[in-house]
This record gives structure tokens, C-alpha cells and sequence, in this order.
């Protein structure tokens, strides 16, 4: 029975130091020093060069269509040239009018020196009629050897006319 005592007593010693609230100090451990991080300065930004100026290849010289181009344009299509374009049918007194151009090509240079600009009403081209899709085929077939593209729109309600010379280069 004493064994048995001194047992208990043994345990209950090892118990109640393991329940100790002393703070015990736990030996530090070596830490390998962590090299600095080396940071480089940013790169200065480098912009990029500025986008050449668009050329339009349409003309010879100023006035003058090359034919060339113009043809290029007719096959590939009235529809893709239509995509710059945003018009509406102009009427007055439920009738027929003309186009109304709304926006042409904005910030392409081949239509810089064109005098056609929204709110002007396109009535004829090379003297013929647009109202209907087969005319305007008709008219951009027509210049593959028209001598010129003659224009004529209302601006603020008078008459206007303006005529490209079309050449054969």
C-alpha cells in the first residue's frame, strides 16, 4: 500500500508541474537571416509610336477619282460601303426625296474633300434616281466607265451639286 501511495504521489507530482502557469522559456532557434529583396525602379513607360496618318488612295489628286479604286470599291460591294454610311429615306408630303445623311465615313481622309455632310438630303447620282436598291446597283455599275460622279443633295433645303472627274489611272 505505501508503494502503491508513493506511486500516486509521483503521478500527482508530474501532473501538477505539467499544469504550472510560470512562464517556461523555450530555447530561441537559429532563424537563416532572409536575404533583402533587390527591387529595380520600374521601366520608364514607353509609349508607342503614333499611328501613321490614313491616306485615301481614291483620288489621283484632289477632284480626281482613280478608276482603279473606284472599281475595287463597286466589287466589293454597295452593301460594305453602306457600313460607314447612315442614312434615312427623306420625304416630304409622303414622297420620295432622297437620302438623308445622317454620318459618312467618319474619319475616313477620302472623304474630306467631299462637300457632303449629315443633314444633307442625296437626290441623284450621275443623274438618276436612288429611291429603290436595284437603282443604286445600277448607278455604282454604271461607274465603272463613267466619265465623272456627279452628285446632287440639298443642303438646308437649296440645290447643291458637286462632280468628281473619274481617270483612267
Amino acid at each position: 500500500m505505501q508503494r502503491s501511495r508513493i506511486i500516486i504521489a509521483g503521478i500527482a507530482l508530474s501532473l501538477s508541474s505539467c499544469a504550472t502557469t510560470e512562464p517556461q522559456t523555450i530555447a530561441p532557434t537559429e532563424v537563416a537571416p532572409q536575404p533583402t529583396p533587390i527591387v529595380m525602379p520600374a521601366p520608364a513607360p514607353v509609349s508607342a509610336p503614333a499611328p501613321a496618318p490614313r491616306t485615301c488612295e481614291m483620288f489621283v489628286r484632289p477632284g480626281v477619282l482613280k478608276r482603279s479604286a473606284l472599281v475595287r470599291l463597286i466589287d466589293a460591294g454597295l452593301p460594305r460601303w453602306l457600313q460607314g454610311v447612315e442614312g434615312d429615306r427623306a420625304l416630304a408630303h409622303h414622297k420620295f426625296q432622297g437620302w438623308l445623311i445622317k454620318s459618312l465615313h467618319a474619319g475616313d481622309p477620302c472623304y474630306e474633300d467631299v462637300d457632303l455632310q449629315p443633314g444633307d438630303i442625296v437626290q441623284k447620282v450621275n443623274g438618276q434616281s436612288i429611291e429603290k436598291p436595284e437603282q443604286a446597283f445600277d448607278i455604282a455599275q454604271s461607274l465603272r466607265t463613267a466619265p465623272e460622279l456627279s452628285v446632287e443633295y440639298l443642303r438646308a433645303g437649296k440645290p447643291r451639286q458637286f462632280t468628281l472627274a473619274v481617270s483612267g489611272e
